[in-house]
Order: C-alpha cells, then structure tokens, then sequence
C-alpha cells in the first residue's frame, strides 16, 4: 500500500490532535469528509472464523526452535491476530503400515524418501465396513492437535471462546512413488474419515466442526465433483451411524473458475447437499468477479456459506480480504499457516523476535474485532475511497471496518450509544485509541486516516485479552 506522507508543521499538528482529542477529531490529509451510514435492518453472512493451519514447526530441521517461540505465536495468533479457527490436516497415507512421518519428522530419513510414500495407502483390510485401528497411524495428527489446536483452545477459552477446527484430508497422489492410492472408493473413504473421527473422540475428547473433503482436488486425478458428492454421503452415513453429526467443507479448489463446476457434480449426487455446509474455494487461479459471483449464486441457492480457505505466501491481503467478504460473501477465511502469520528472527536474543507479516498487520484490523458468529450488515458511503463493512457481534457490540485507498476523514453515523475505539494501521504505521470515544444518541462518531490503509471502529467490549 501506498503512504501519503505528512511533513513539516502538518505533521506535528497531525500527533498533537490523535494525543489531545484521541481520534476523534483530526487533520485532514484529503479535502471533506466522508459519510459511512450503517444499515443494521440490511443482514448478510455470519462469520464462523478466521482460519489457519495448523503449521508450528516447519520442517524438521526447525523443530528444534520451536520452544523457543510457539507460546509467542500461540499468544499473538489469538490475542493480537484474532484467530479463532484452524484447519487440521490429515495426509491419505495416515492409512499404512508404516510410520515414515516420525521418520522424518525426527530427520531419520530425508525428506524426498517421505515424501514418495506420503500420500500412499495401505488398506487396513479388504472390508470398509470392518475397521481395523491398527492400520492407521495418527502420529501427525497428534503432533499437530497438541502443538498447535490444544494450545489454541485453550486461549480462547480464556476470551469465552471456542476454536472452530475444519478437519482437511489432503491426497496430492501425483507425488506417489512408492505404493498404491485406494481412497477414491467413497466406503474407503468414509472409513477413513470414520477412523479419524473416532481417534480423536476417544484420546482428545473432541472431534471436528467440520471436514474439508480433499484438499484442491482439481490437481488429483482420482478426484472429481461426482468422487467428492460419493464421499460425502457414504461418510455421512458412517459418521451418523456412531452417533456424530456430519457436516462437510466442498469443492477447495485450487483454481476458482473450476469452483462451480465441481459444486455443480457434487449436488448431482443424491443426498450430498443436505450435509454440505461450506463452498469453499482458493484464489491460486481464476481469479475474478465472475468466478467469485458463480460461487454466491450457488451458496444461496442451496443455503450454505462460502469460504475462501488458502492464498498463501503473502498474496492474502486486505483488498483480498475486504472482496471475500463484501462480494464473496464468506463466512471463513485464511492466508497463512500458524508459524506463518508471523517473521521470526533469531539474532542471537532469546526469545527470538516475532512480528506479524506485512499483510496480517492490515488483516488484523478485521480479525481482531469482528468475532465469530458476528453478522455483517449493510453499509453506505458518500465516497468510493471509504469502503466499509460493519458488523454486529454475538454480544451486541458493532465493529466497522473501512478500507481506505486514501487517507481523510469520516463520520460513521448509525452506531449505538456507548464507548467506542478507533484502530488503523497504513504502511508505516499502527495506531489504537487510549482513551474512550463517546458516542451519543445521534449515533455519529468522527475519526481520520492519515493515509491508505485499514481503519476500525470498535466497541469498547469488542476486545478483551487476559
């Protein structure tokens, strides 16, 4: 983003208004002032969360590190990024009868060894129906539910909150080797998906919120809209059938001009919609209005919600954001894996230094306030560099999110009596209000930008940290 830099005398008097007046009135960097109307009758999608997976160690090279920064990145994932959903992934070749995961993890074979056999499966017998436990091999997954969604959980549920854990089977088979794949058989599957919900169940007393079919199945030859819409309804009927409630995360596909056309496969299968709670989808390709309207069309149509689950590597940033939730229409979002979220650096200083990357300083601005099960509402603004999301969290409190392409001043009019915070953060810099803003029965608050960048308005109650 672009910074449009204050100088000289403007900027001293710039500092001086935020210290004196607390963000309520200050110096404009543009000419006017902005309107931002809020329309709570206006009601849109309800966030379920702000997902990452559960990635803390890296390669096995860095696991070594890891005690030296994890509870860093635990604390700052959950009290100054906001995270509260993690997907939780599970490799295809969990189901074999050998361990080569630990094998590596522990550096006692290298990485393209592992990698040969990663996603190969050995079945645990030749019955579906009969399950074997000793087939499988949930090493990872332990390794990951105890270093990253235990700590997790147990941060939020100091804020009153719970994590939301999207359970992801991941089966890249062109990487297969060594060894055979046999998951593309819906009972096979639906077996497997029976195994892992059960390990978890008995050894963590949880099991998932939902299950992510496959990930980015538009790159596995062995998957299609028609594989997926099998699976779901065999997997469902196992899950049901052990007293759990099955609900299903669909298409994850890589390139989202291939979105509909897998949704559209996967609804053709008889019973399919009714446990599909998610379209999901990434942003690797495809990437335009049309695609991102197709995939809404169809989420109304069959009432589900929309979730865009994986643009990595620093691409997911809050114009891609602010798009996914104003057209897309999303319900859950993620950009980054755990570790992730944040640059760590190890100059010698221990604990290392971690801060959040680039675009998750911006991101933060939404995640942060708007809490799961919050309700977006209508917004209007008099000027297309303010463009504002507003919603009403669980508990009453409104949140406001501007994305501005320049900086300038606002009056947000539509607000409920009480105390409020402003946040921005632009390219050099970050700024929270100390002090409470009084918002009266006209319901109109004055804030300011100094430059591009992602503004919030905030109830006082919105954020607690122990």
């Amino acid at each position: 983003m672009m910074q449009t830099d204050l100088s000289g005398s403007l900027n001293s008097l710039f500092k001086l208004t935020i210290s004196i007046l607390s963000f309520s009135i200050v110096t404009s960097c543009s000419a006017g002032e902005a309107l931002v109307t809020l329309d709570p009758m206006t009601k849109y999608q309800v966030i379920s969360g702000w997902e990452v997976t559960a990635e803390i160690a890296g390669e096995p090279k860095d696991r070594d590190k890891m005690p030296l920064y994890q509870d860093i990145v635990y604390d700052m994932a959950v009290y100054d990024v906001g995270i509260n959903r993690v997907r939780l992934e599970v490799h295809s070749g969990i189901e074999n009868d050998n361990n080569l995961w630990t094998e590596h993890f522990y550096g006692r074979i290298g990485y393209d060894e592992w990698k040969r056999t990663l996603y190969a499966t050995v079945n645990d017998n030749d019955d579906p129906h009969v399950l074997n436990p000793q087939g499988f091999n949930f090493d990872e997954l332990d390794f990951q539910i105890e270093n990253a969604v235990l700590p997790l959980r147990k941060r939020l549920e100091k804020l009153g909150e719970s994590l939301f854990v999207n359970l992801c089977y991941v089966a890249f088979t062109d990487q297969i080797k060594n060894g055979a794949y046999h998951h593309d058989d819906a009972e096979e599957y639906a077996e497997f998906v029976l195994a892992t919900y059960l390990y978890m169940n008995e050894k963590y007393g949880f099991v998932p919120d939902t299950w992510e079919v496959i990930l980015e199945p538009d790159l596995v030859e062995q998957w299609d809209g028609t594989t997926i819409g099998r699976a779901i309804v065999a997997s469902a009927k196992r899950l049901e059938s052990h007293g759990f409630t099955p609900k299903f995360v669909a298409p994850s596909v890589t390139d989202m001009s291939n979105a509909a056309l897998f949704f559209d496969d996967i609804v053709k299968v008889e019973g399919a919609a009714q446990y599909l709670v998610e379209f999901s989808y990434h942003r690797y390709k495809g990437r335009n209005q049309g695609n991102l309207k197709a995939i809404v069309k169809r989420a109304k149509k069959y009432n589900i919600d929309t979730s865009m689950l994986e643009w990595w590597f620093g691409h997911g940033t809050d114009d891609v954001l602010h798009q996914d939730l104003k057209v897309g229409m999303n319900s859950a979002w993620q950009g980054r894996v755990l570790k992730g979220l944040f640059d760590i650096k190890f100059n010698g200083t221990n604990p290392p230094v971690v801060t959040m990357r680039d675009e998750i300083r911006f991101n933060q601005q939404y995640f942060r306030y708007v809490r799961a099960g919050a309700q977006r509402i209508g917004t209007k603004s008099s000027t297309h560099n303010f463009d504002p999301l507003a919603f009403i969290n669980k508990d009453g409190s409104y949140v406001v999110v501007v994305n501005a392409a320049s900086g300038g001043n606002m009056t947000v009019s539509g607000l409920p009596e009480g105390n409020y915070h402003v946040s921005y953060t632009t390219e050099h810099r970050s700024e929270n209000s100390q002090e409470d803003i009084l918002v009266k029965s006209d319901g109109i608050l004055h804030t300011s930008i100094p430059s591009e960048g992602v503004l919030t308005v905030f109830a006082e109650n919105t954020v607690s940290v122990p």
